[in-house]
């Protein structure tokens, strides 16, 4: 017999053996312990065939409910939000950075004329942040390690909240709470009447960006790569995306998803309720993304480093292996063996508009308002990417534009802020302060909101 294949030949057999071709293992024995040698092999070779199959259908299974998961986002959910607060919407309300949920930094508000400076707050330190403004209150982070409350008809402090600490956090108003973040990395809700403490989150990693509020979850990214998403009652993490690099800027949020850039020169869409990636779109080398996007119907607005703005559809998905796949196109592409470029999932087009961007644009009247930082205002169709007007105020930009009615409203290096005409570019008119503007300037009611690095909060109207 073969003691290899269990094979039984007459005794006499020489040579190979005919069924598996092996020759060194041929063995005379004798009939009843061949026969049993050759069971013994049958059901190794049965459990072989057994093991290999299940490995088969385990691997199928599983690549195939990753797949189904990846297309459908299916899978385990994480905790949901204990309520549905969201920053409010509505007339004489700015209650979060970008003011709307898709970060629009527009309210149909006209912008006052500036003849006069209602009431100004004064601090120690620049102001790096622009406030909110709900109903009779200012929410303001300061450079001297305070939260404050203001009046916003006197500008008398209502309450302070001492944290010690830096903040360039515009507060996020929603319900009874205002939710901020100091640059250590903490999170903190106050009631917004009194400034009892809430709650106060710890995420261990530095935090620029302002917080964003939806549905009752507090949306921020920080330095250690991650978005977070927070329960708005309670400051519990719902979940964590992980990015590549650093997260600076706020989010936009649009549908059922949250829209975050990472300085890895990529968009992120994640879904606001389970915390996956649904897109992922790369502006390439040396084109990181410098600040917030913003969102107009069906497309997301950003801009990168090098005067390129982009508009791509936020609803696209990027399903399993085609990043692999567009890799690899891309390459063949420039190997000349392809004969037309790749194009990302979502792409919907891209202008170049000359100069450095670093802000984030403003989206009002169908239009994309983008800045450089060196002193270019540039209005692009929504649509189709095309120049509407470029304006030209001849002083650094240092603030991201907002639109206030028919106002496009511009902070600079020299501490003026400019009003542009939305449809024409047109200078209006200006407003000087003694410092620096990081902060966007914002428009609630009849009054402007202007942050200085002046260290002073200035309420501005048209009369007296």
């Amino acid at each position: 017999m073969c003691r290899s294949c269990g094979h039984i030949d007459p005794a006499d057999s020489r040579g190979r053996c005919p069924a598996c071709s092996m020759f060194f293992d041929l063995a005379i024995v004798p009939r009843v312990e061949a026969e049993q040698i050759a069971r013994q092999w049958r059901r190794r070779v049965l459990r072989r065939r057994l093991v290999r199959l299940t490995l088969v259908v385990a691997v199928v299974g599983g690549a195939t409910i990753w797949a189904l998961g990846a297309y459908f986002d299916l899978g385990p959910r994480p905790p949901s939000a204990t309520t549905n607060i969201s920053a409010r919407i509505g007339p004489h309300i700015w209650a979060q950075i970008g003011r709307t949920p898709e970060n629009s930094g527009f309210t149909p508000e006209a912008a006052p004329f500036p003849h006069h400076v209602a009431w100004t707050y004064r601090t120690s330190k620049p102001l790096l942040a622009s406030p909110a403004v709900v109903d009779s209150y200012v929410y303001l982070t300061t450079g001297d390690g305070r939260t404050i409350a203001l009046d916003r008809h006197t500008g008398q402090t209502v309450w302070e909240f001492h944290t010690g600490w830096l903040s360039s956090s515009t507060p996020a108003v929603a319900g009874d709470a205002v939710i901020f973040a100091i640059r250590p990395g903490r999170v903190v809700s106050l009631d917004r009447h009194t400034g009892a403490l809430r709650w106060d989150t710890h995420l261990k990693s530095p935090i620029i960006a302002s917080p964003v509020v939806v549905n009752g979850t507090v949306y921020l990214g920080a330095a250690d790569k991650n978005l977070y998403a927070l329960d708005a009652a309670t400051g519990r993490q719902r979940w964590a995306f992980a990015t590549q690099d650093w997260i600076v800027s706020a989010v936009a949020y649009a549908g059922d998803r949250v829209i975050v850039a990472s300085q890895d020169s990529h968009l992120h869409v994640v879904g606001a309720e389970t915390g996956r990636q649904r897109l992922v779109y790369e502006t390439g080398i040396g084109r990181h993304i410098g600040a917030a996007p913003a969102v107009h119907g069906d497309l997301v607005y950003f801009c990168s480093v090098g005067g390129r703005v982009w508009a791509i559809d936020w609803r696209a998905t990027t399903y399993p292996l085609e990043r692999a796949s567009l890799f690899w196109q891309t390459h063949l592409y420039l190997w000349g063996m392809l004969s037309k470029s790749p194009v990302q999932k979502g792409s919907v087009w891209t202008r170049r508009i000359g100069g450095d961007v670093r802000h984030t644009p403003a989206i009002a009247h169908d239009t994309v308002y983008v800045t450089t930082s060196r002193g270019k205002v540039v209005a692009l169709d929504a649509a189709a990417g095309t120049e509407r007007w470029r304006s030209d105020v001849s002083v650094n930009i240092t603030a991201a534009p907002t639109v206030a009615g028919s106002a496009v409203l511009i902070g600079t290096e020299s501490g003026v802020v400019f009003g542009l005409d939305a449809h024409t570019g047109e200078k209006l008119w200006e407003f000087k302060t003694e410092g620096k503007i990081t902060g966007s300037p914002i428009v609630a009611g009849d009054t402007m909101y202007v942050v200085s690095h002046d260290g002073t909060l200035y309420a501005v109207t048209r009369s007296e």
